[in-house]
């Protein structure tokens, strides 16, 4: 089979999902026969593989679909749940526990949706994600020698021998 340029794939694409539409019932072979009448002839493997893609791209679709549906049925109840708990909390003749209870029931709705969007793919996490790159990357020079002056400072290191012997011959001391 010759190697195809993308807009070719893309024309023969179409061609088969048209021929899936008008008759979703059609087999690869088919497909490949009804193509050959209309004067393009194509691999059945090759085409079969089209209609493979065209099925994974259509349940894809439907799954999308079935999860904004279910997210979007999720915002508006828990919108509800908000909105009913505002009110409850701006209530000034309310009691304390049941103003301190809708702004609970305010922040878990909030809560609930956000960690659905996160369940369903709409955020991405990256908790416990580590930059290997600038961890094991040597310190330049100045801030070597900037952390040696703190820890000697400090005690921590004991001072280079030119430094204790200028020191010592200095006439301030």
């Amino acid at each position: 089979m010759p190697a195809y340029s993308s807009d070719t794939k893309h024309y023969h694409r179409e061609r088969v999902r048209s021929i899936m539409v008008q008759d979703p019932m059609l087999a690869g072979e088919g497909i490949r026969k009804r193509l050959e009448r209309e004067g393009l002839v194509l691999d059945r493997n090759y085409i079969n593989g089209i209609v493979n893609q065209i099925h994974r791209e259509r349940a894809k679709r439907a799954e999308t679909w079935t999860l904004n549906n279910a997210l979007t049925a999720l915002q508006d109840a828990m919108g509800e749940v908000v909105r009913v708990g505002w009110e409850i909390a701006n209530d000034q003749m309310a009691e304390g526990r049941d103003r301190a209870a809708a702004l609970r029931e305010i922040r878990e709705a909030y809560n609930l949706v956000f960690e659905k969007m996160f369940d369903a793919g709409v955020f991405e996490r990256k908790l416990g994600t580590l930059d290997m790159a600038i961890r094991n990357t040597p310190l330049p020079d100045e801030k070597k020698q900037a952390i040696a002056a703190v820890f000697t400072n400090w005690g921590l290191l004991q001072a280079p021998k030119e430094d204790a012997k200028t020191e010592t011959t200095s006439p301030n001391t």
